[in-house]
C-alpha cells in the first residue's frame, strides 16, 4: 500500500488485524479452569474468547477471573466449567470498524482486548496498545505526506 493510500480517517479494525497478528485463544464453555490455565501458559496470554461448536463468540475468560476464581473456591475452582466464570456481556467490534471507535469502546469499558466478530463469528482479537500503535504509526504517515505536499522540492516557492 503506498502512503497515497492510507488515511488515519479510514484505519479499520481489519488493518490492526492485519498489522498486529496475534494468535488467539479460543476456548469452550465446558472447558475446565486447569485446562484453560494450561493453554494460557502455552500461549502467553491473559485473555480467552469463548465461542461455541460454531465458534460463535458468547464470553471472555481473563487469567484475573481464574484468580478470583481460585481465591473463592480454592483448589477446586481448577474443576470448574469455564462458564461459572466466564463475563458474557461481551464488547466486541467488526473487522470494517474504525480502530478509533474500538479504541474508545475498550477506553469506556475499560478493557485492553476486543473481539473482532463477522457475523456473530469470531475473525480476531485486538489489543488496545496494538490499535493505538497502528492510529500512531498511520498518523506519522499522514503528517510526512502533508509535510512533502507543503515543502515539495523543486517548486518555485
Amino acid at each position: 500500500m503506498s502512503i497515497d493510500e492510507l488515511s488515519i480517517t479510514s484505519l479499520r479494525v481489519e488493518r490492526v488485524l492485519a498489522t498486529h497478528h496475534r494468535e488467539i485463544l479460543s476456548i469452550y464453555a465446558d472447558d475446565t479452569l486447569a485446562a484453560v490455565s494450561r493453554q494460557f501458559e502455552r500461549k502467553r496470554t491473559g485473555i480467552a474468547i469463548v465461542v461455541d461448536y460454531e465458534n460463535h463468540v458468547i464470553g471472555v475468560v481473563s487469567l484475573g477471573d481464574i484468580v478470583h476464581a481460585i481465591g473463592e473456591h480454592g483448589a477446586n475452582a481448577l474443576y470448574l466449567p469455564v462458564r461459572m466464570i466466564m463475563t458474557t456481556e461481551v464488547i466486541t467490534c467488526t473487522p470494517d470498524e474504525a480502530a478509533e471507535s474500538a479504541v474508545h469502546k475498550m477506553t469506556i469499558h475499560n478493557v485492553r482486548h476486543l473481539p473482532v466478530v463477522e457475523n456473530g463469528m469470531l475473525k480476531g482479537c485486538i489489543e488496545k496498545i496494538d490499535a493505538l500503535e497502528t492510529l500512531y504509526e498511520e498518523a506519522e504517515l499522514d503528517f510526512t505526506q502533508l509535510r512533502n505536499y507543503i515543502f515539495k522540492t523543486g517548486g518555485r516557492y
